[in-house]
């Protein structure tokens, strides 16, 4: 059994675990509160409702502690509450024990870490919440491994790719900056799986001759066919990525960005407005924009054209896209001219970047990486490559 010791010195509050009190009974609260000052952070409700709007204004917690008998919402229906809205947030159940088979049912069908039985000891309280801060501490390091893993090995893919295959790749790093961005702006902070999501929307585009991707990346009408070849990249996409773990999310969210916001045309069971995962409706507008934007045709009047299609795309994601390219009446895409040999991380080619036998070594829209900088380094010293290239800063943090 996990052992609790007090810390030798008083801490500053932010250092301490995060622990959410629910109970009806004020006394109960100002007991457990005195209890544990000096080892958590407490906080404290007194319903469900009221547990609720603090988890929604000061979350997230390490640790949620609920009574079991509560007017209104009982304690193991809002401790499956909590479990959908922050799932990583450990979960324990007070109970007397006239409620022992719901709270056993609360554990098997909730999955509440555990529960405790009134009166509860303080010795065996603060064991428990250690055992409860514990596990907190490694189910969120092994999330945020899993993540960077994920994300850093996805990161090594798209680069190898976009290397070997600039055409298609250049094409899929454009979009992935606009759901990135665009994300971060609407959700109002990065998530891993939209990011990696982003990066993975266009990986079906390798399977594409290289002479679509050059119509496409010119503006130049594509035939019947090949308008067809480039509706089967979600599919394909999806199918490249169906094996690998922990990517369900996004396979689901690859399969479903081409579905129109307003149901139009959508297949049996299909979602349609907000039920469609805020990333595919992302994508769905990113994807057409970057085709948009293939075209030569200006950021502003690429979203009043989307705005046009009524019906096809989310309204507040074409707003959102909008406010980032508008900045005192401007926007935010003036590119600015810099030698070759001063590319650094982070710029926004605005133009292809070809060898001195016209070979496209890097598509416009691509990201300088420090593996692109290396690249260009070696064809500067191999043939001379030089000139001025255009370039905007990325916005994307």
């Amino acid at each position: 059994m996990t052992t609790w010791t007090a810390p030798r010195s008083a801490p500053r509050t932010g250092d301490l675990p995060r622990l959410l009190l629910v109970d009806d009974d004020v006394a109960v609260l100002d007991g457990l509160r005195r209890q544990l000052r000096g080892r958590f952070d407490v906080s404290t409700a007194t319903s469900a409702d009221d547990a609720l709007a603090v988890m929604a204004g000061g979350g997230p917690f390490a640790v949620v502690v609920s009574d079991m008998q509560m007017p209104g919402t009982d304690g193991a229906s809002f401790l499956a509450e909590v479990r959908r809205r922050t799932p990583d947030t450990v979960r324990l159940l007070l109970t007397g024990q006239a409620d022992m088979s719901s709270a056993i049912a609360a554990v098997n069908d909730g999955q509440v870490f555990r529960f405790l039985t009134k009166p509860c000891s303080p010795e065996q309280m603060l064991s428990t919440l250690a055992d409860a801060v514990q596990h907190h501490r490694f189910v969120t390091l092994e999330k945020e491994l899993l993540e960077q893993t994920l994300r850093g090995a996805v990161k090594s893919l798209i680069d190898v790719l976009a290397l070997a295959h600039p055409e298609a790749f250049s094409r899929a790093v454009r979009i992935s900056e606009i759901v990135t961005e665009l994300a971060a702006t609407m959700i109002g902070k990065r998530d891993w799986e939209v990011e990696v999501t982003g990066m993975l929307a266009q990986i079906g585009a390798v399977t594409l001759p290289v002479q679509v991707l050059q119509k496409m990346d010119r503006g130049q009408p594509l035939s019947a066919e090949e308008r067809d070849m480039l509706a089967r990249i979600p599919e394909v996409s999806q199918s490249l990525l169906a094996s690998i773990p922990r990517l369900q999310g996004v396979v689901t969210a690859l399969g479903q960005q081409r579905l129109r916001y307003d149901g139009v045309g959508r297949p049996p069971g299909a979602p349609a407005g907000q039920d469609i995962p805020l990333v595919s409706r992302i994508l769905r507008v990113a994807t057409d924009f970057d085709t948009l934007r293939s075209q030569r045709v200006p950021a502003l009047a690429a979203i009043e054209r989307l705005r046009q299609a009524r019906g096809a795309y989310d309204p507040a994601v074409l707003d959102a896209w909008q406010g980032l390219h508008i900045v005192d009446g401007d926007t935010t895409d003036v590119p600015v001219e810099v030698s070759v040999v001063d590319l650094r991380p982070g710029m926004i080619l605005m133009d292809d970047v070809v060898n001195g036998q016209g070979m496209l070594l890097l598509g416009r829209g691509s990201v300088v990486t420090e593996t692109v900088v290396r690249r260009l380094e070696n064809h500067i010293r191999q043939s001379g490559l030089q000139g001025s290239i255009l370039v905007s800063q990325s916005r994307t943090p």
